[in-house]
């Protein structure tokens, strides 16, 4: 990939301020940056028992938006 990244989709959890700016400012093809910490957990679906891993945002940090990327090519 030229010069390009490759993507990763992990779930993360953020709570008040955190979730509301990143809903705010964020949007998909967005780089970010997210300090927190790795939580397991089990779910029921289905009759199956799902075993999850989820980041807990502590920290997001706007790295680049896909518009400035977009804006800066032209």
């Amino acid at each position: 990939m030229e010069g390009g990244y490759d993507t990763d989709f992990i779930d993360c959890v953020a709570f008040d301020n955190i979730a509301e700016n990143t809903k705010e400012f964020c949007e998909k093809g967005d780089i970010v940056g997210v300090k927190g910490r790795v939580q397991s957990r089990t779910v029921e679906k289905d009759g199956k028992t799902e075993y999850l891993m989820e980041i807990i945002a502590e920290k997001i940090t706007f790295l680049s938006n896909k518009k400035g990327d977009e804006k800066a090519d032209e």
